[in-house]
C-alpha cells in the first residue's frame, strides 16, 4: 500500500520518472513538462495553467555553400567568391497535454506527428552565384563547387507566438 501511495505522489507532484523528450522523424515523440517549464522559465503552476495553450514546431536548417573563382583578366589575380543559400523549414505537430486519468497533473505533451502546416525560408547569404566583381574579372572555368549540409530538426515550444528550443535526447 506504501508503494502505491508512493507511486501516486510522485504522479501528482509532476515526477515524469527519468522521462525523456524525444522528437522522432515522423513528428511523434514525447517531451517532459520539466523540459517545456526550463524553455519557456515557467514554474509548474504557471506550466499547468498554460499547457493547452501550447504548440510545437520542428525546425531544420540546411545550407548549400556555392564557391567559384574568379581571376583578373589583366594581372592573373585570383578572387574566391563564396555564397550560401540558407533553407529554414518549419513543421508544426500535433501535441495533447499527458497525464493519468485526466485528474493529475500535466506529465508532458505526446506528440501525434506533423499536422501539415509548415513554412520555409531561403535566404542568400553572399554575391550571386558565379559572379564576379566588375571590371575584368571572369569566372574560372571548373572552379564552381556545391556543398549541402543538413542541420537536425530542433524541437520548439511556441506560447503566444514566441518559440523556445526545447532540449531532445
Amino acid at each position: 500500500m506504501q508503494n502505491i501511495i508512493a507511486l501516486l505522489t510522485a504522479l501528482a507532484t509532476g515526477v515524469t520518472f527519468g522521462a525523456v523528450s524525444q522528437l522522432h522523424e515522423d513528428g511523434t515523440g514525447f517531451v517532459a513538462a520539466p523540459d517545456v517549464q526550463d524553455a519557456l522559465g515557467w514554474d509548474r503552476a504557471t506550466l499547468q495553467a498554460n499547457a493547452a495553450s501550447l504548440e510545437f514546431v520542428a525546425e531544420s536548417e540546411s545550407v548549400t555553400g556555392i564557391s567559384w573563382t574568379c581571376a583578373h583578366a589583366e594581372t592573373a589575380e585570383v578572387l574566391p567568391q563564396r555564397t550560401d543559400l540558407v533553407v529554414t523549414e518549419s513543421r508544426a505537430i500535433t501535441s495533447r497535454p499527458e497525464n493519468l486519468w485526466g485528474l493529475l497533473p500535466v506529465r508532458g505533451f505526446r506528440l501525434q506527428g506533423f499536422d501539415g502546416r509548415g513554412a520555409s525560408s531561403a535566404v542568400p547569404e553572399g554575391p550571386a552565384p558565379h559572379s564576379c566583381p566588375a571590371g575584368p574579372w571572369t569566372v574560372v572555368e571548373g572552379s564552381a563547387q556545391t556543398v549541402e549540409t543538413e542541420g537536425e530538426p530542433v524541437l520548439m515550444v511556441r506560447h503566444e507566438g514566441t518559440q523556445h528550443p526545447v532540449p531532445v535526447g
